[in-house]
C-alpha cells in the first residue's frame, strides 16, 4: 500500500514516518520516497528513515544519492516492491492518500494531524486488504454483487464476504488469460483444466522444476 504525508517544514511528518517505519518493520517490508532538493546526510530525514528499519530510501531531486533524477512518481512507486511504501512531500500529486500535518492543503487528504496509533491502524487494515485484493482474480465483473474486486476485498476483510463467493476465484492458482487482447473470464474447473495441464507438461521437460510462475504468449500464424 502506498500513503503519503505533506506539511510545511518542522510539521512532524518526518518523525512521523520515522515512528511508522519503526513499530511496523517487523512485520512488512517498508520503503520510504522523499522529494529532496538537495543529498541528506547522516542526522537527516533518508538517514533517518534508513537507521529506522526502512528497507530502501528514494530521493527525488536534483541529485543523485540512491536516487532516481528526474523519474516520475508514478513509475518510481510502481517500481518498488513492499507491503508499505511512504511517501514524504509531493503534496499536488491526486493519485496518492495523504496525511496532512500543521495547516498544508495537500490532495486526497484522508486524515489530518492524526495520532501514531490512528495511522498504524489505517495502515495495517489496508495492507491486509491488499493482501486479500491480491488473492483476486482483479476481473471487476461485479457478479459477486460487488462494484469491483476492491469493494469484495474490504467486505471479505471485515468477515461480511468470502472468497468463495467470487465464482472466478481459485485457491490454488491466479490465472489470467488474454485473447485478442480481451480478457477471458475462467471458472474454477477450467482454471485447473488448464494450470494442471499445462504445468504437467513443463514439469516434464529436463531442468524444469515444478512451476511456480508461468508465462505464455502465443501469436497464432
Amino acid at each position: 500500500m502506498i500513503l503519503g504525508f505533506c506539511g510545511y517544514s518542522n510539521s512532524g511528518k518526518t518523525t512521523m514516518i520515522e515512528k511508522i517505519v519503526e513499530a511496523m518493520k517487523e512485520r512488512y517490508s517498508i520503503a520510504v520516497v522523499k522529494h529532496v532538493s538537495h543529498v541528506d546526510v547522516e542526522g537527516k530525514d533518508s538517514y533517518r528513515f534508513r537507521k529506522a528499519g526502512a528497507r530502501e530510501v528514494v530521493l527525488l531531486g536534483e541529485e543523485m544519492v540512491s536516487f532516481k533524477d528526474s523519474a516520475p512518481l508514478f513509475s518510481v512507486l510502481k517500481s518498488l516492491k513492499y507491503d508499505i511504501v511512504l511517501v514524504e512531500g509531493f503534496k499536488s500529486e491526486k493519485f496518492i492518500k495523504k496525511i496532512c500535518f500543521g495547516d498544508a492543503k495537500c490532495e486526497n487528504c484522508i486524515m489530518a494531524n492524526p495520532n501514531i496509533e490512528d495511522v498504524i491502524g489505517y495502515i495495517e487494515r489496508e495492507v491486509e486488504i491488499e493482501h486479500i485484493l491480491n488473492k483476486l482474480p482483479n476481473f471487476n465483473c461485479g457478479e459477486c454483487g460487488h462494484r469491483n474486486c476492491e469493494e469484495m476485498a474490504r467486505a471479505i476483510y471485515k468477515g461480511e464476504d468470502d472468497f468463495k463467493n467470487c465464482r472466478y476465484w481459485n485457491p490454488n492458482a491466479n490465472i489470467s488469460v488474454q485473447v485478442n487482447g480481451k480478457e477471458i473470464y475462467m471458472g474454477k474447473f477450467a482454471q485447473d483444466v488448464v494450470v494442471n495441464t499445462i504445468s504437467g507438461l513443463l514439469s516434464s521437460f529436463k531442468g524444469v522444476k515444478k512451476p511456480k510462475d508461468i508465462l505464455i504468449k502465443i501469436e497464432m500464424k
